[in-house]
């Protein structure tokens, strides 16, 4: 069984349909995500990931879910 992995396109858009919901520029979420606020930039540029970093951006959105969002204005 075969797993197919996002490319960098799918990933920026998934960056961008997150930053929508969550009224987040591009630049904070290359920031807070990975500690460059150029990201998207790069991304957008044709720039590819490493999965080491595919992965901490996957991560810092799945840690964001408008649950947990929630969850903390509740508090």
């Amino acid at each position: 069984m075969a797993t197919e992995l996002a490319s960098d396109a799918d990933i920026l858009n998934r960056i961008e349909r997150f930053c929508d919901r969550h009224s987040m520029s591009l630049s904070t979420f290359g920031r807070k995500s990975i500690g460059d606020a150029s990201l998207v930039a790069n991304l957008r540029a044709d720039r590819s990931l490493t999965l080491k970093t595919a992965n901490k951006i996957v991560a810092f959105m799945a840690d964001h879910a408008p649950a947990a969002v929630e969850q903390q204005v509740a508090a």
